[in-house]
């Protein structure tokens, strides 16, 4: 009962924050941008535990990247506690609203779920959960953004690592998760993820389905309605009518093995200056591997000098003799 009121009056107080009209002020569908008259220049208190890992607001005016971790989670799946560990970046657009919900919500939902009831097996259950989660957050922020009139919305990217010996991802948009493994010589990057645009045919037909159309600029990304890059993000619920959906891909298990050295989730922009396989490069060469958090804040800056323009944000997560 004690948590169910906590939770309640989080939700009201972060509503009271979503209607002040002076954090995000809705325009009309075909000029959807982000009234920016109150800055966010530094990340809001954010929920983590034994996690390494960097954000900065990089060239853009506001931070809308937001982060929860926590790395040793204890869930009873029938029977004995198992290790859970959780690593999720959120990457707002037109404001940090959702960004910052999804942010605040995720480990209590994932949480909330009837875990020690279940007769299915754990790890399938586990994966239905963070799915589950993730929509759950789409549909309550979406039911604010249509009250308060809010356009913001947010990718997802969310890694679970299982007794630290396998991995799932569960992404929505185009932030990334992928293993650095080692290999003769370097780190492999083995990507996790893949991007939700027009650039894929299946996406592309389900938005065009509903009515949607692209605008297509040599060497970019396609753009839905001539502003929006992605076919699935949480929230932005003018767009839900031309085929943008939550539902996130998930990928299977993945087993990890002695090679996988780290786990490396972050926001796209990062990956607007540098490639999954030049962040892993980045990590083999580096000379000192005792302080992942330094290293991450050196990912973030090396990505900053080679010219993103984006927030950056990067969450290092050692596997094995990492």
């Amino acid at each position: 009962m004690k948590r169910i009121i906590i939770y309640g009056c989080f939700i009201a107080c972060l509503v009271g924050i979503l209607m002040n009209p002076n954090v995000i002020k809705p325009k009309p569908e075909e000029k959807i941008v982000a009234d920016n008259s109150v800055p966010n220049t530094t990340m809001s208190s954010i929920p983590t535990q034994n996690c390494h890992f960097a954000s900065i607001q990089g060239r853009r005016s506001y931070q809308e990247d937001r982060v929860t971790c926590n790395l040793d989670l204890k869930i009873s799946l029938f029977g004995p506690e198992k290790n859970v560990g959780v690593v999720a970046v959120f990457d707002g657009h037109i404001g940090s609203a959702a960004s910052e919900m999804a942010s605040k919500l995720f480990l209590d939902k994932f949480l909330s779920k009837n875990y020690g009831e279940q007769s299915v097996n754990h790890m399938e259950f586990l994966k239905s959960s963070v799915v589950k989660t993730i929509e759950e957050i789409d549909a309550e922020f979406s039911k604010a953004a249509v009250e308060y009139e809010l356009y913001s919305g947010s990718t997802a990217v969310v890694a679970l690592i299982y007794n630290k010996k396998h991995v799932l991802v569960a992404n929505v948009g185009d932030s990334k998760a992928f293993i650095c493994s080692e290999k003769t010589q370097s780190l492999e990057a083995k990507e996790l993820t893949e991007d939700h645009n027009a650039h894929r045919l299946d996406e592309r037909a389900r938005i065009e389905a509903s009515g949607g159309k692209f605008e297509f600029f040599p060497n970019y990304v396609p753009l839905l309605m001539g502003h929006f890059p992605m076919t699935r993000a949480i929230g932005d619920v003018p767009l839900k009518k031309y085929g943008i959906i939550a539902t996130p891909e998930v990928t299977d298990w993945v087993k990890l093995t002695s090679k996988d050295e780290f786990l490396v989730v972050a926001s796209d922009g990062i990956f607007e200056s540098l490639s999954p396989q030049q962040v892993c490069d980045f990590l083999y060469e580096a000379e000192d591997h005792e302080d992942l958090s330094l290293l991450a804040k050196q990912i973030v800056q090396k990505a900053f000098s080679e010219g993103s323009r984006d927030n950056l944000s990067v969450v290092l997560v050692p596997l094995g003799s990492g």
